[in-house]
């Protein structure tokens, strides 16, 4: 798999995957995210995905799902991410804060590819809540 990244101006680029598929950063978020921006947009998509297949395969249909994430910082330069807390709320027929969490925690230790390169340096955790 090979990702293209063309300098534009100033921070600005460019960049395409192998698929086709093109977006924008901006090392000083003025015209598109940062590449961290990007790297947390990463760690929330990939999570809520898995969310969403292990909710579907305990049998819950999903009609809502929205993952906010949060993250802390360190206090030296470079200021890396220290923390980051996945805040899923679900909305489902019949689920519960239970269910959410248990798939919540299980995407992040066990299926989430993003959670599980960043882990070794960033803690991760999950908080929910059911949508009504």
């Amino acid at each position: 798999m090979s990702i293209k990244v063309q300098w534009n101006r100033e921070c600005q680029f460019k960049v395409t995957t192998e698929g086709g598929f093109s977006f924008d950063i901006d090392a000083t978020s003025n015209t598109a995210p940062c590449p961290t921006e990007v790297l947390l947009s990463a760690l929330g998509g990939c999570s809520a995905t898995d969310v969403v297949l292990l909710l579907q395969e305990k049998g819950f249909e999903v009609e809502a799902l929205e993952n906010s994430v949060t993250h802390t910082l360190t206090d030296d330069e470079p200021r890396l991410y220290k923390t980051a807390n996945l805040h899923f709320t679900v909305k489902a027929k019949g689920v519960s804060e239970s269910d959410v969490l248990s798939a919540a925690q299980e995407a992040v230790a066990k299926h989430c590819h993003v959670c599980l390169m960043l882990q070794p340096t960033i803690e991760i955790t999950c908080s929910v809540e059911v949508a009504a």
